[in-house]
């Protein structure tokens, strides 16, 4: 029974605390929507759409701001008071614990308070957009105004500065201000937003005459003294250096009567007002006319140059041509005693066809200077052509008169060559005759007699009228190559013959003990004395020997290298 009651006792605290804490917690809640829509009563929006009511705003913008007032007055007088009384309603719900329909009402105000912030912050910043209209507006009425006094002060003060862009100027300025007195009346009538289109229009023209202000000065100055002075001084340039005898490869003096024309144009640019047109045409007409003062410049350069260098021109050619002379004589010579196989003749009459060329034009030039008149430029530019022409002649000749002058010098090396290997062979030849040999091979026969023979026909080419030193060159490396082999041979022959003979003499002390010695030295001495094989026979009897006494043939063998080195190989 107890435990009932404590049971009973502890539900009903239970819920008593629940109860408590579901009233603080909706108060709480209750309290927060209070304060917000507290603030949302008292921002100062109702005061800034008096000061604007105050501007007697007309026309759209009227249109405008007795939407946001109706708006505003909505919100004021229908939505807020409506949430307040949710809000008093919620208040009394929660002191009966009405948890329930109290939570429901309390989505339904956060929703309808989230509602009014929004609209609230769009008024707010369409009022804000009004203001800064306005004074947007009331400060370009200001700054136009400066503008236009600053335009018509330069105006009268430099009038003289523009030309005939004055009148035009004026005109527009008389404009202007006739515009900006009609928005100056839209601002002051409070219809800002229509008369945004015309204040950007407004700033558009003022911004262009501005820039014309700026520009024109400029370009009338050019036209009224820069020009004519520069085209007159060109005139009087271009007829004293006639008089001079320069020529010209353009038609200046037409080109300077088309460019007053284009002042002419360009004046007419300037009193229709077409400033982007003038000022392009004024860049043209000075470009063109440097591009003239750079022409007379180059012609009287080109001048001082041709002066200068035409003498030396003129004796490069000689010394090129007396160069020439020489190289074509001494080929002619040469080709009597030798071939000549680099087409240097061909090459030599190439290079004399070019000096012909350069000597034609450089006499008709001097004959010419003193009765036509001169494009210096062009002779300037033919002087440098040619005479780097002239290097490159006197430099090939040169080549060439190496290329031949080293012949006589092949020749007597090429006949000391032939009488070495001359010698070489017959030096071989004798120290095979001291050997008393029963014979020589088919195989070094036959090879010592190529060599001799290339010996010989290189010795009777050296002797023909003319020779031709390259196939010489080509038969002297070879027959030089088969020579050494030759040598080689030769001095395998010399010491394999004399080791045969050693070693067949140290046999001798083993051929009556063992057969095999003496069937190798029979055969030895066949090789030897009939089929004149001497390297096989000193390898059959060093083979039988070794077997006897390992090393015997090697150790006569290094004694003979000792004492006799190889005489003709290298």
């Amino acid at each position: 029974m107890v435990l009932f009651f404590v049971v009973i006792v502890a539900v009903a605290i239970g819920i008593y605390v629940g109860v408590i804490y579901f009233q603080r917690s909706f108060r709480k809640q209750i309290n927060e929507y209070q304060t917000q829509l507290e603030e949302l009563s008292s921002n100062t929006l109702g005061n800034e759409l008096n000061k604007i009511e105050k501007l007697h705003l007309t026309g759209e913008s009227l249109r405008e701001f007795e939407e946001l007032k109706k708006s505003h007055k909505k919100l004021t007088n229908r939505e807020m008071p409506e949430i307040s009384e949710m809000i008093l309603d919620l208040n009394d719900l929660n002191e009966r614990y009405k948890f329930m329909q109290e939570r429901s009402e309390l989505l339904e105000v956060g929703s309808k308070l989230q509602h009014v912030k929004e609209e609230t912050r769009q008024l707010e910043e369409a009022v804000n957009e009004m203001k800064e209209k306005s004074e947007e507006h009331q400060k370009a009425v200001t700054e136009l105004k400066d503008k236009y006094r600053d335009i018509r002060k330069t105006l009268l003060a430099k009038n003289f500065s523009f030309g005939p862009s004055i009148d035009k100027l004026e005109e527009n300025l008389f404009k202007l201000e006739e515009d900006f007195d009609k928005y100056a009346k839209l601002t002051e009538s409070g219809d800002f937003v229509t008369s945004d289109k015309p204040l950007n229009q407004l700033k558009e023209d003022t911004a262009s005459m501005e820039r014309d202000l700026e520009v024109i000065p400029g370009i009338y100055k050019n036209l009224k003294n820069v020009f004519p002075d520069q085209l007159s001084e060109l005139r009087q340039g271009v007829a004293q250096m006639q008089d001079e005898g320069f020529a010209f490869d353009k038609d200046i003096l037409g080109q300077l009567k088309d460019l007053a024309e284009q002042c002419s144009l360009n004046n007419k640019n300037l009193k229709e007002l077409r400033v982007d047109n003038a000022k392009v045409l004024d860049e043209d007409i000075a470009n063109k006319i440097d591009a003239i003062y750079e022409t007379l410049e180059e012609e009287y350069k080109a001048k001082i140059f041709v002066q200068k260098k035409i003498s030396t021109f003129g004796k490069f050619i000689e010394h090129a041509e007396k160069q020439e002379k020489n190289l074509l004589l001494d080929l002619d010579r040469l080709k009597q005693n030798y071939t000549l196989n680099h087409d240097e003749i061909e090459s030599a009459q190439g290079l004399a066809d070019r000096l012909k060329g350069i000597r034609s034009w450089y006499d008709q030039f001097i004959k010419d200077a003193g009765t036509k008149a001169i494009l210096y430029s062009s002779i300037a530019q033919r002087i440098e052509i040619d005479m780097q022409a002239l290097t490159d002649i006197e430099k090939k000749q040169k080549e060439i008169n190496d290329s031949v002058a080293s012949l006589w010098k092949e020749e007597r090396e090429a006949q000391n060559a032939v009488k070495n290997f001359d010698l070489e062979i017959h030096k071989m030849k004798r120290e095979i005759e001291k050997l008393n040999l029963p014979g020589l091979s088919d195989d070094y026969l036959d090879y010592f007699f190529k060599v001799s023979d290339e010996i010989e026909k290189l010795d009777k080419d050296l002797n023909r009228v003319q020779i031709n030193m390259d196939e010489i060159t080509k038969s002297l490396i070879n027959t030089q190559s088969d020579l050494d082999i030759l040598g080689e041979k030769t001095d395998e022959l010399i010491s394999s013959s004399i080791l045969t003979e050693e070693i067949l003499q140290y046999s001798n002390r083993y051929r009556n003990r063992y057969p095999d010695v003496a069937a190798a030295y029979n055969q030895a001495v066949q090789l030897f004395e009939k089929e004149y094989e001497y390297v096989k026979a000193l390898d059959t009897i060093s083979h039988a020997v070794d077997k006897v006494q390992e090393g015997a043939s090697k150790k006569i063998m290094e004694e003979y290298s000792k004492n006799h080195p190889p005489m003709f190989s290298k």
